[in-house]
C-alpha cells in the first residue's frame, strides 16, 4: 500500500495529513503532516498529531437503534424516517420538517441534505452549526462584496508587513496558521497586532496588544477609517472606480470618532497605543486583518466585520498580495457547507431565493417544490421547535444540546419535537441521548469526500480504514431516505464522486447564468471517478480543468465584485455597545476553546494526552474580580438561574459548574470558561446553561461573548479523586468529572457533606490513613482491597488534591504490601505538575527544572562573582536558557500553541532566581534589572 493523503478533522486551517502503512501501529497506519499541502506544509497541532488516538471511541455507534436502545436494520430505520417525514409533511406542511447540519460533514453529505430538504421536501428550515461559528462573516461578505467570498489566501500572512488579529486566539485555535505568522515575523520582520479584551496566548506573543473594552471593536475600526481619511491615506482612485457608498460611510464614522482622546477613552486604551496601531495600518502597504469568534459570536459581529472590510477597501487592499481581510473558519468544512447552501439563508452555489435563482435550481434538479424563502436560523429553529411548530428534525454530526446557547430551551425543544433523528459516531453525546432514531455515521478515517478550508482550498478527505459494523456515509443515509420518500430517480448516487460531480455541474450552470458570481467549479464538472479519487488540493474558482491543483489565488484583484454594479459596498455600521450594565455581583461571561480540545469533546475528551492539560471545568477570573465577588482560587461556583432564559430554565440546585482559577490575563469583570464541557464528562451542564439566545440582527449568529451572569459559590466539604472500581452512578457525589488516563479513567469528585465523602466506597475492605503535606494540607487516603489487590483508591481533602494521576492509577491491581504503601505515600507527597505541552508531554516542573539547571550553570554562579555584570547579561541569558530548554525538551517547538505557557513557566523560575540576586544589588541597578526581565 502507498501513502494516503487526506485532511485533518478539526479546525478550518484544513491541514493536509499523510498516512503511512505501519505494522507497528495497532491501527495499521502512522500519521504525519503532508509536506505538499498548501495549508500546513507538514506542520500539525497537538490535536492533529493525535487523530489516530481519537479513533478508539469508548462507545462507537455501529448499528442503527431506536430510542429504546433496540438495534434495528438500516431498512427499518430508513422506512421509519421516510414514513414519519411523509406523514408529518402531509399533516403539517413541509416547513414542519427541519435539518440541523454541521461543519463536520463532508461537502457531499451537505449537498445531498440540502437537495433533499430544499429541493424535494420543500423546506428551507435547514441550518448548520456554522451559524454559531461563521455566519456574521458570511453576512458581512455578502453586504460588502455581493457574495460570500474570502478574497485572500494564507500566503498573504507570509507576505504581509502587518498582521492584525481581531477576537482571535490564533495560537490556540489555529496554531499551525499562527506558526506561519510567527515565521513571517522571524524572516521578514512582520508586525503582529492583537485586538482582544483578554491577554490570550496569542496576545502575549504580539508586538502590540490593544486590550480594548468588550464590544468596542466596531468603534475601533470606524475610528481607523476616519484616521485613514484624515491622514491623506485614502486610495481615492480605487474608491472612485471600484466602490460605492463611501462618502456617506465616511460622514457616518466621522461623527463617531472625531475626538481622538475620547475615542481612546471609550476603547479603554491609551492614545499612544491607539495612535501606534492606526499609524501601523497606514504606514505599511501590506496589512492583513483576520478575525474569528471574538468578533463573530457577538450581537454586532456583522457590523464589526464590515467595519474592518471598510478600512481595507479605503486603502485598495482587496485581492492584493499580503493585504486585505480574511475570516478564520472554526470547522474543517464550514466553507464547504456554505457553498452548497447549508445555511437557512442560502441556496446551493452561493444562490439566494430570487425567482431566477429558484427557477434555475428547479430546472437543474427537475423539481417544482424548491423552497420559497429563507428558513429559520439555528436559534429561531429551536425556538420554533420548543413552541411545537417543528415536528420532525434530523441532526447530523453536531451536538446542539451542548453547543447552542440557552441549554434549558434546547432541552425543551428536543423533548417537545415528536420525532428526532440523530446521525452520530457515538451514542454518548448529549444530543444522541435524545434521538428517536440514532444512525451510525462513518467517522473520520472511514468516510470519503471533500472539505473546503478558510482559504477556499478543496481537499480530498480519504477513508483508510474499513467502516465497522453498519456505519454508513451520511450522503448515503440521506439518499436512501429520499428514495424511500419517492425521489429515487434524483438520488441514485453510486458513490461520493457522483455527488461531487453533480454539485460541480450545478456550479457550472450557475456560473453561466450568473457570471458575476465568483464561486465556480466548472473545471471539476467532468471528473471521472479515478480523477476524483486522485484530486489534489485545489483552490476555487476552478474555471477550467487546468486549474486543478492550483492554490494561493486571490479574488477581486481586478476590482470587479459580485454585486449588481460590480462595485464593493462601504457599509455604515453602528458602534453603540449593546452590552447591558453589570451589577456588583455579576461578571461578563466569555466562552471559547481550550488549547487541546475540540467542540463538545465527543472526539477528543477520551484522549488522555489531550485531557491532561485541563482535566476539569474551570472558570478564570481576574484576582480583583475574585475579591469583589468574595471568591478564592479553587472555590467551586454555579450559575445563578438567568431570569431572561426560557421558562424551562433549570434551577441551580447547588450544582457546581466549574472550579475558580485566578487569572490576571482576564479583564476586570470578565470571566472565561471553556465551551467544551457537558454532562457527558462532567456533572455540570456546561457554560451555555447560563447564556440566553440573543443574536446578531443581520446574521442571526448567537452572541456567546460578554453576557452578564451571576456566580454562586458552592461549598464542598471534601474534594478529591478516585481510581479503580466505583459506584457507576456515583450516588451521593455532588461534583464529578471523568478523566481518561493512558491506561484507564479516574473521577474527580466532591461532596457537600463530609460524612458522605468518607462513606463513599466504604463497603469494600478498606485501609485508611491520612497524609500531612509540607503545606499542612491533610489528604485522607482510602485503599479498597480485594484478595490482596488494590481495587480502588480514594484521596480526599478539604482543598484541591494535587497529585500525579497516571502513576497513581497504575497502582490499581497491584498486590497490597508495605512496598506498595510506601510508593503510594511518596506519590501523594510528590504532588502534581500541570501539563504544559501536549505534543511532548512536558510539564511545568520539567521546564522549571531545566531552566534552573541552565541558569545555575550559566548565570547565577557568574553573577555571584561579578554582580556588576548582572544588568548587561539579564535578557541574553534568559533567552539563551529558554532556547536551550525548548531544544532539549521539545516543548513549544512542534505545533507552537503552548509557546506562551512555556515562556511564562521560564519567567517564573527566572524571577525567583533574579529576586535572590537582585537583593544584593544597589537599588537603581535592582530596578533596571527587574524592568529588563519584565
Amino acid at each position: 500500500m502507498s501513502n494516503i493523503q487526506s485532511s485533518c478533522a478539526y479546525c478550518g486551517v484544513g491541514c493536509g495529513i499523510s498516512l503511512t502503512p505501519s505494522a507497528k501501529s495497532s491501527i495499521g497506519f502512522e500519521l504525519e503532516g503532508d509536506m505538499n499541502h498548501p495549508a500546513n506544509k507538514g506542520q500539525l497541532c497537538a490535536k492533529g498529531e493525535r487523530l489516530l488516538e481519537s479513533l478508539a471511541q469508548p462507545n462507537t455507534l455501529r448499528y442503527p437503534q431506536l430510542k429504546s436502545g433496540k438495534p434495528v436494520e438500516w431498512s427499518e430505520a430508513i422506512s421509519t424516517i421516510a414514513d414519519t417525514f411523509k406523514q408529518t409533511i402531509a399533516e403539517f406542511g413541509a416547513d414542519s420538517v427541519a435539518f440541523y447540519l454541521s461543519g463536520q460533514l463532508l461537502t457531499e453529505d451537505y449537498y445531498v441534505a440540502n437537495k433533499l430538504a430544499k429541493g424535494f421536501i420543500g423546506t428551507s428550515n435547514v441550518d448548520t452549526n456554522s451559524r454559531l461559528c461563521m455566519s456574521s462573516a458570511v453576512s458581512a461578505h455578502m453586504r460588502a462584496f455581493g457574495e460570500d467570498v474570502v478574497a485572500g489566501c494564507y500566503d498573504d500572512f507570509e507576505q504581509a508587513e502587518v498582521i492584525v488579529l481581531v477576537g482571535a486566539n490564533t495560537a490556540w485555535t489555529h496554531p499551525v496558521l499562527f506558526q506561519r505568522m510567527i515565521k513571517a515575523r522571524q524572516l521578514n520582520g512582520t508586525k503582529i497586532v492583537v485586538i482582544d479584551p483578554a491577554k490570550t496566548a496569542t496576545a502575549s506573543q504580539a508586538d502590540l496588544h490593544l486590550q480594548i473594552a468588550p464590544g468596542t471593536d466596531t468603534l475601533l475600526f470606524n475610528g481607523l477609517l476616519n484616521f485613514i481619511a484624515n491622514n491623506d491615506s485614502l486610495n481615492q482612485p480605487y474608491i472612485d472606480a471600484h466602490t460605492e457608498n463611501f462618502a456617506q460611510t465616511l460622514v457616518h464614522v466621522a461623527s463617531q470618532s472625531a475626538d481622538f482622546e475620547n475615542l481612546a477613552k471609550d476603547l479603554l486604551v491609551s492614545t499612544s497605543e491607539l495612535s501606534d496601531f492606526y499609524q501601523l495600518f497606514i504606514d505599511n502597504d501590506k496589512v492583513m486583518t483576520a478575525s474569528c469568534q471574538g468578533v463573530n459570536q457577538s450581537v454586532s459581529g456583522t457590523d464589526t466585520t464590515n467595519a474592518m472590510i471598510n478600512c481595507h477597501l479605503a486603502l485598495g487592499h482587496m485581492g492584493q498580495a499580503g493585504s486585505g481581510f480574511l475570516s478564520l473558519t472554526g470547522q474543517p468544512n464550514a466553507m464547504g457547507g456554505r457553498e452548497v447552501g447549508g445555511l437557512a439563508t442560502q441556496l446551493a452555489c452561493h444562490m439566494g431565493f430570487s425567482e431566477p435563482e429558484r427557477q434555475l435550481l428547479g430546472d437543474f434538479w427537475q423539481s417544482d417544490v424548491i423552497a420559497q424563502n429563507k428558513g429559520l436560523t439555528a436559534v429561531e429553529l429551536f425556538d420554533a421547535m420548543a413552541e411545537g411548530k417543528i415536528k420532525a428534525l434530523w441532526i447530523m454530526g453536531t451536538n446542539p444540546l451542548v453547543s447552542m446557547p440557552n441549554t434549558p430551551k434546547i432541552t425543551q425543544a428536543l423533548e417537545t419535537c415528536p420525532f428526532v433523528v440523530v446521525s452520530e459516531i457515538t451514542q454518548d453525546s448529549t444530543t444522541a441521548q435524545m434521538a428517536d432514531v440514532l444512525l451510525p455515521a462513518q467517522g473520520w478515517s472511514e468516510k470519503c469526500g471533500t472539505v473546503t478550508n478558510s482559504e477556499r482550498v478543496i481537499t480530498r478527505q480519504r477513508g483508510f480504514i474499513a467502516a465497522k459494523g453498519a456505519a454508513k456515509a451520511d450522503w448515503w443515509a440521506l439518499a436512501e431516505v429520499a428514495k424511500a420518500m419517492g425521489f429515487e430517480q434524483s438520488f441514485s448516487f453510486n458513490n461520493s464522486a457522483a455527488v461531487f460531480k453533480e454539485f460541480a455541474q450545478l456550479s457550472k450552470t450557475v456560473k453561466q447564468a450568473f457570471p458575476q458570481k465568483q464561486f465556480d467549479l466548472s473545471g471539476l464538472a467532468e471528473l471521472t471517478d479515478a480523477q476524483y479519487d486522485d484530486l489534489l488540493p485545489t483552490q476555487w474558482p476552478v474555471a477550467q480543468s487546468r486549474h486543478i491543483g492550483l492554490h494561493s489565488q486571490r479574488m477581486y484583484a481586478d476590482g470587479v465584485f459580485s454585486t449588481a454594479s460590480g462595485k464593493a459596498q462601504f457599509i455604515e455600521t453602528t458602534t453603540q455597545s449593546t452590552l447591558s450594565p453589570l451589577n456588583e455581583t455579576q461578571v461578563r461571561l466569555n466562552s471559547g476553546r481550550s488549547r487541546d480540545q475540540w467542540h463538545t469533546m465527543t472526539r477528543t475528551g477520551h484522549v488522555a494526552s489531550l485531557r491532561a492539560s485541563i482535566p476539569e471545568p474551570v472558570i478564570s477570573l481576574h484576582p480583583s474580580t475574585l475579591n469583589q465577588l468574595n471568591l478564592a482560587e479553587d472555590d467551586f461556583v454555579a450559575f445563578r438561574e438567568n431570569l431572561s432564559l426560557s421558562s424551562a430554565s433549570l434551577a441551580v440546585s447547588n450544582r457546581p459548574v466549574a472550579r475558580v482559577v485566578a487569572d490576571d490575563n482576564q479583564t476586570l469583570d470578565m470571566a472565561f470558561m471553556s465551551m467544551h464541557w457537558s454532562n457527558q464528562f462532567s456533572m455540570g451542564q456546561g457554560v451555555n446553561v447560563a447564556l440566553d439566545s440573543q443574536f446578531d440582527p443581520h446574521s442571526k449568529q448567537p452572541a456567546f461573548k460578554g453576557q452578564p451572569v451571576e456566580l454562586i459559590k458552592v461549598p464542598l466539604a471534601l474534594q478529591g479523586v478516585i481510581f479503580g472500581i466505583h459506584d457507576p452512578k456515583l450516588q451521593g457525589v455532588n461534583w464529578n468529572v471523568q478523566q481518561t488516563l493512558s491506561a484507564g479513567t479516574c473521577h474527580h469528585i466532591g461532596f457537600e457533606d463530609a460524612d458522605a465523602g468518607f462513606a463513599f466506597q466504604s463497603s469494600l475492605h478498606s485501609l485508611k490513613w491520612t497524609v500531612r503535606l509540607a503545606t499542612q494540607q491533610i489528604i485522607h487516603v482510602q485503599c479498597n482491597v480485594n484478595k490482596s489487590q488494590l481495587v480502588s483508591l480514594k484521596l480526599l481533602s478539604e482543598t484541591k488534591v494535587a497529585v500525579s494521576l497516571e502513576p497513581l492509577h497504575l497502582l490499581i491491581g497491584q498486590t497490597v504490601n508495605v512496598a506498595l504503601m510506601g510508593q503510594l505515600h511518596q506519590l501523594i507527597k510528590a504532588g502534581n505538575s500541570p501539563l504544559i505541552c501536549a505534543c511532548t508531554g512536558v510539564t511545568e516542573a520539567n521546564i522549571q527544572d531545566a531552566m534552573l539547571q541552565k541558569l545555575d550553570d550559566s548565570v547565577f554562579n557568574k553573577r555571584a562573582s561579578s554582580l556588576e555584570q548582572s544588568t548587561a547579561i539579564t535578557h541574553s541569558d534568559f533567552v539563551k536558557a529558554l532556547d536551550e530548554t525548548q531544544t532539549e525538551l521539545g516543548c513549544g517547538r512542534q505545533c507552537g500553541s503552548c509557546h506562551s505557557e512555556v515562556t511564562q513557566c521560564a519567567k517564573d523560575i527566572w524571577n525567583i532566581g533574579l529576586a535572590d540576586i537582585a537583593a544584593q544589588l544597589p537599588e537603581q541597578e535592582r530596578k533596571s534589572t527587574q524592568e529588563e526581565v519584565a
